[in-house]
């Protein structure tokens, strides 16, 4: 699923399901969007799930340039 044309709806589900892509979760534009639809739908976004995003995209990130910097 592309994040940039998904719904809050799509979005949530894709976070609750993690099948967010990390394409997404590494972009600046698709992290933005993703916290935006948390925003507007908290009491719909699983905070575990959450939590496990968040800790995939650090992840992802340290990965992407194991120096650290």
């Amino acid at each position: 699923m592309e994040i940039r044309n998904a719904s809050d709806r799509q979005v949530v589900r894709a976070i609750n399901s993690d099948s967010i892509s990390s394409e997404d979760l590494v972009s600046r534009e698709g992290w933005k969007l993703i916290c935006q639809v948390r925003g507007r739908n908290f009491a719909a976004v699983n905070e575990v799930a959450w939590q496990d995003l968040c800790a995939r995209r650090g992840y992802l990130l340290r990965r992407g340039n194991s120096r650290g910097f």
